[in-house]
């Protein structure tokens, strides 16, 4: 088990929850997706764990230990690295600079800076060819694998994905999809992902969790979904 939400409620606001006794976990080398309707508390969910936003009650653990008081940096060093559903680039900066930023935590050991670059350029050869240009030249699609590599700099072992492919065109977010698939198992990595995305995000899943209104409505390995589930999923998009 890497992480495990238990019976989490939160919110923006003392006393409303939005978030009502959600209990999930992202196990260990897994791709876990978090779907549901706008408002089911996808990316609250992910807020809690990140550190953005402190739950009214309930517990978030990690690898053991109770994470729901640390800050974001602290998180970064105990391996959790947080990616936004908003595009979180500087448009101004080089790709060089903008991956130079990922590895801020450790940025004095420029031999590990240099090393953790050269795996990022290895992983997604367009950053290598866009590394002197500046990051707001580049599509959406290739933004956002500067993201998600930009993440992976501080060799996370967990790494929160919101709503990877917003705004992107059909064969850029296939692209995405397999390049955080493809992530999962290496080292014993895992993602929790939340996504709109239902037929994608169930695609590329190894264990699902359905949302409603802030708590659990459905759970299930991707096998179970593709059978057992089929049905309640077909309503949900027609």
């Amino acid at each position: 088990m890497t992480l495990k939400v238990e019976d989490l409620h939160a919110g923006y606001v003392a006393d409303i929850d939005i978030l009502r006794g959600l209990t999930l976990e992202a196990r260990k080398g897994q791709l876990t997706t978090v779907i549901g309707a706008n408002g089911a508390g996808k990316s609250t969910l992910l807020k809690c764990v990140a550190g953005q936003l402190r739950a009214h009650s309930g517990s978030i653990v990690y690898q053991g230990r109770d994470i729901s008081d640390l800050r974001i940096n602290q998180l970064a060093r105990n391996g959790i690295a947080y990616i936004a559903q908003r595009r979180n680039v500087f448009p101004q900066l080089s790709v060089r600079e903008n991956l130079e930023m990922g590895a801020w935590i450790f940025r004095r050991d420029r031999a590990r800076v240099a090393k953790a670059i050269e795996r990022a350029y290895a992983a997604a050869p367009i950053l290598r060819e866009f590394r002197d240009r500046r990051a707001g030249e580049m599509s959406g699609g290739q933004q956002r694998i500067l993201e998600v590599e930009r993440a992976l700099l501080t060799d996370p072992k967990l790494l929160l994905v919101d709503e990877p492919t917003v705004g992107l065109d059909p064969k850029m977010a296939a692209a995405i999809y397999r390049h955080l698939r493809g992530l999962c198992g290496d080292g014993g990595r895992s993602i929790l992902m939340v996504d709109q995305n239902v037929i994608a995000g169930i695609g590329v899943a190894d264990y699902i969790y359905v949302l409603e209104l802030g708590a659990n409505k459905l759970e299930g390995t991707k096998a179970e979904f593709d059978s057992k589930y089929r049905d309640t999923i077909a309503e949900w998009l027609f």
